[in-house]
Parts: structure tokens; sequence; C-alpha cells
């Protein structure tokens, strides 16, 4: 590979700090308290939504009747493509000369999906997993960019589906397009976005004014060169994308199955395309774990303005969040089992 794919390491905390052996105790405690106040926030969002809901009877009466068989395809749908998504995750790796076997990629991304469940701004489960393959390398950049562009895949598959959408409730004449607009505008940024990395790269950091070309800031700039890198690499990106559209697909699937387990109508594939952009955006609030709570708000919003009622557009945002807590549960039964531990294979050669 080229030279902005070789590890650069990450600075040790003393270069920074003067007494680092105080750390773990303060960070530790201010972490934890973080946590428990972000996941309160979630809750309490959550109770609220329920609380709102007229007509509570109807809420539960539509639980209690949702189709267990639509119920289990929705989970199987999630399962299969968290498996698609570390094929994704593993384009990238092999990119970025990180070889590692396909059940430990597979394992890992698992336990990241449960750390990224339960810990606040859903980004818990990439930072662990690129920790744990970091440890066994001279550094964390590479490790680093490989669960951005992870990431950065996905965003970019959701953007071209909710654009994709937006087309098929045009040609289908839906006369209610309120989220597809919605859908729309946060597709263009997010593709936007992408394209900005891809064609600015580290240019988009400044010429060492913002972010410094030595220290914390070097580190940041190799992590974009790496990130830049890769991206543009022809193979990993064209995995990454069909990979990244395929979960994209599984997405919608188990959304409209659990459409289906509430004997609901009214809402085409197309937009229903909209409405799992504009909630999958809603997750990246920071005030809750996985932005709990505005999820479900996304949810009963998008939902009502299609005209299902409130009771029944909660029911849909009370499975959705049961099936994606059950499959992050198997992340966590997964990490009891098998541990977090990397054993890369033997170093290969490359061809950038």
């Amino acid at each position: 590979m080229s030279d902005p794919h070789r590890p650069v390491d990450l600075p040790d905390e003393q270069d920074y700090l003067a007494h680092p052996e105080d750390v773990p105790t303060v960070a530790a405690g201010r972490g934890v308290f973080k946590v428990v106040i972000r996941i309160a926030i979630g809750v309490a969002v959550v109770a609220v939504l329920i609380l709102r809901t007229p007509q509570r009877e109807e809420l539960s009466d539509a639980l209690r009747s949702a189709s267990l068989g639509w119920f289990a395809v929705a989970a199987g749908s999630l399962f299969v493509g968290l498996i698609v998504s570390s094929f994704r995750w593993r384009a990238y790796l092999e990119a970025l000369e990180i070889p590692l076997p396909i059940p430990t990629v597979i394992r890992l991304y698992f336990v990241g999906t449960f750390f990224n469940a339960f810990l606040p701004s859903g980004i818990g489960g990439d930072a662990y997993k690129a920790v744990r393959i970091g440890r066994t390398m001279a550094g964390y950049t590479r490790p680093f960019a490989s669960v951005f562009l992870d990431r950065f895949a996905g965003f970019v598959a959701l953007s071209l589906f909710g654009f994709g959408g937006v087309l098929a409730e045009i040609v289908v004449g839906d006369r209610e397009l309120g989220v597809a607009a919605v859908s729309f505008v946060l597709s263009f940024g997010m593709l936007s976005a992408a394209l900005a990395v891809l064609l600015l790269g580290e240019r988009l950091l400044g010429r060492g004014r913002l972010v410094k070309e030595h220290g914390v800031g070097g580190k940041v700039r190799g992590a974009v060169r790496a990130i830049r890198a890769a991206a543009r690499h022809p193979e990993a990106a064209a995995r990454g994308y069909a990979f990244g559209l395929v979960f994209q697909s599984l997405v919608l699937v188990y959304h409209l199955a659990i459409f289906r387990a509430l004997h609901l109508h009214g809402v085409s594939a197309g937009a229903m395309t909209g409405i799992v952009v504009v909630s999958s955006l809603a997750t990246m609030v920071p005030l809750s774990p996985g932005g709990l709570g505005f999820r479900e708000y996304a949810y009963v919003w998008a939902l009502g303005s299609f005209g299902v009622a409130r009771p029944q557009a909660t029911a849909f945002a009370l499975l959705i969040l049961a099936i994606l807590l059950i499959t992050s549960a198997i992340g966590g039964i997964v990490y009891v089992i098998a541990g977090g531990e990397v054993k890369p294979r033997a170093r290969r050669d490359a061809t950038a």
C-alpha cells in the first residue's frame, strides 16, 4: 500500500499530562455520570412519548396483536444485515492492510453493535473495534480509519437510498411529500459531505492553522490521509458501497415487516425509505444512547404524516426498538462467550 496507509502511533498521554496517573479515576467518574444522564434522557423521552399517546389501550392492543411471524422476519433481516455490514467493514480493513479472519470481523462487528446500542452517541462500538485492533498493531490510525470508512460507506448508501425513495414517491404520484422532502435534504447533505471528504481530504483541515501538522493534529491528518486513500481504492469502494446498499435494503425490509406485523396500510416502500432516512439520522442525536427517544419521535412524526394513528405509530417505534435491542444483545452474548481479543493473520503484501 502507499505511505498514507502506514500505521502512525497515537501520542502518549504523558506527553500532555503532568500526572497521568490521576486521569483514570476522574475521567471514569465523569464518563459514568454522562452515560447515566444520557440513558436517563433517552428513557425519559420514550416514557413521555408513551404517556402522551392518547388511547393507550389501543397502543397495548396493537402490541399484543402484532404478528410474531412478521416480527421474526424483521429480526432475521436485521441479523443478516449486521453480517453484511461486517463484510462492508472488511473491505476497508483489507484496503488498509489489516487482514483479519472473517469470523473475527463478524465477532467484532456484533460486539461493536452491542456497545453502540448502550453507549452515548452510538459510536462506542466503533471505538471499541478500533482500539481492539490497534492493540495488535503499531498504531491506531488505520483501525480508526477503517471504522470511519465503514460508517462513511453506510451513509453514502443511505443517501442514495433516500434519493431512490424520493424518486419512487414522485413516480407513483404520492401527494404526501413532507417526509420525502426532509429525506431529500438529509440525503443531499450526507452525499455532499462524502464528496467533500473524497475530493478535498486533508485540505479540509486547513494549512496548519486549525489543525496542526504535528502532535495530535499530525495524527488526525495521518488518519484523514488514510481515510481518503482507502475511500478512493476502487475495489474497496465498490465492495463497501455494494454491501452498504444491500444492508439498507435489509433495513427497509425489516421496517416493512414491522409495518405488516401491526396490520397497517397506506405507506409505500418508497415512503418507508424516507422514514428510514429520517429515523437513521435521528440516531445521531448525542443526547442519548443511539438517539434513544429521538429516533422513536421521528417514527411517530413520519408515520403520522401518512395518516397512521398515534397509538399504532408508537407501537411501530417500540417494536423497532425491541428488534434493535434484541440484535444488539446478541453482540453482548458473543462478547461474554468469545471475548474481544484480536489475533490478526500474518501480514500479507498488498497493492495500493
